[in-house]
């Protein structure tokens, strides 16, 4: 679920409407946006790492060559030449190659002049890595990653982690992510190759062969592993973003669940749904959370809290405020408070104390929370009033 949030104004206080709130309730926000998401303002200077590890080996090729001149047949041999790269013994070298390959998945930025380039180029690059198994070659890797021991325990003796323990994960995870939403996202100009490409590619990572587990089921590990303790230097933000697309890739989004849904009532005799929950919460009025939990559940400590918060800030903005007064307002303020206390209590008691029937008369003063809208699967039921701790159940 995405998205935006701008050209909001202050409401007042105890008010939760924001009518110029602009969400929009989907599976996921736009390309650029999600793209964007994988990287954290310390990742900054990977990118020109990256691009450096590229542009040393691409000058091989002789001359001032640029990506984006040559042919897709070349394209095709240089990427194969990287991916040859990655099964070298020296880790360093490894990393090197994964480091280009993951610059061609960014788009070339260097070679571009605006964003919709990079992305086109971002996209057309991913689509080449998936049809010469770069994605399969870093699952590998990713395995090799995930099973080193000897990384683990030197993570655990570090009393600090750094971005310099994930350093492969991060570049790993980085490839397989881009790779994944490049090729789930649709557009109406892609042609008949890559459709089918993108149909062979969910079913690789939903139901893979060779009795091996889904991908999503590996990525789980990684959470688990993260949260026993074993492997605090998995980048757990990387890795949730790729859980999520894979997730969405594969299982699909709110259109897929809702057919779905149809589908299965179909086939068990029931009659269709009389509307889409998903399409009812997109037209609903955006609304601001409170501006605290306590709003909710006490509403007038509330009142007198943000009166004495006040009384507080003004007390801090006068220099001429002596210590003395002010140590007296606070006492005179407490007392003030449990006093108040003192009569909700009675008051609770009181109410307590009043048979089921009188609770009954006076239900109009009983706030029930408006329900979500949309029909109910249920016409009847119970409701329950929760009076100071105790619950009195009234049937509507």
């Amino acid at each position: 679920m995405e998205g935006s949030c701008k050209g909001r104004r202050r409401e007042p206080e105890g008010s939760l409407d924001c009518s110029s709130l602009e969400f929009e309730y989907n599976d996921s926000d736009h390309l650029s946006a999600e793209l964007s998401e994988l990287y954290s303002y310390t990742e900054e200077p990977d990118l020109i790492l990256n691009r450096r590890c590229f542009e040393e080996r691409f000058r091989l090729q002789g001359g001032e060559v640029r990506w984006i001149t040559l042919d897709p047949a070349q394209h095709r041999t240089h990427v194969m030449r990287l991916l040859d790269e990655l099964e070298v013994v020296v880790r360093e070298k490894r990393l090197s190659a994964a480091r280009a390959i993951l610059y061609l998945a960014q788009g070339v930025f260097g070679e571009c002049e605006t964003e919709s380039d990079v992305l086109r180029w971002s996209r057309y690059n991913c689509f080449l890595l998936y049809q010469t198994g770069t994605f399969a070659v870093f699952l590998e890797l990713l395995n090799m990653e995930i099973a080193n021991s000897q990384a683990c325990s030197k993570a655990l003796r570090k009393p600090a982690l750094s971005l310099a323990d994930s350093t492969e994960l991060r570049v790993f995870l980085s490839v397989m992510y881009l790779l994944v939403e490049n090729i789930r996202q649709q557009l109406p100009e892609d042609d008949t190759e890559w459709k089918t490409q993108r149909e062979t590619f969910r079913s690789e990572l939903a139901f893979p062969c060779n009795g091996e587990e889904p991908f999503a089921h590996l990525i789980f590990t990684m959470v688990t592993k993260f949260c026993s303790g074993h492997s605090p230097h998995f980048p757990m933000k990387k890795v949730l973003l790729l859980l999520w697309k894979v997730l969405l890739f594969t299982l699909g989004g709110f259109s897929e669940l809702q057919s779905a849904k149809e589908q299965k009532r179909a086939e068990v005799g029931l009659p269709p749904l009389s509307e889409d929950c998903i399409q009812v919460v997109k037209n609903m009025k955006a609304t601001a959370p409170p501006s605290y939990g306590i709003e909710l559940g006490e509403p007038q400590k509330r009142g007198r809290r943000s009166r004495k918060d006040s009384l507080d800030l003004y007390n801090e903005k006068d220099p001429f405020k002596s210590e003395e007064s002010t140590g007296a307002e606070e006492e005179e303020t407490e007392d003030s408070e449990n006093m108040m206390d003192t009569e909700s209590d009675i008051q609770e008691r009181d109410l307590m104390s009043q048979p089921l029937s009188a609770l009954r008369s006076n239900m109009e003063r009983v706030y029930f929370p408006k329900g979500l809208p949309w029909a109910p699967k249920v016409r009847y039921g119970n409701y329950c009033i929760i009076v100071s701790e105790k619950n009195v159940s009234v049937d509507l």
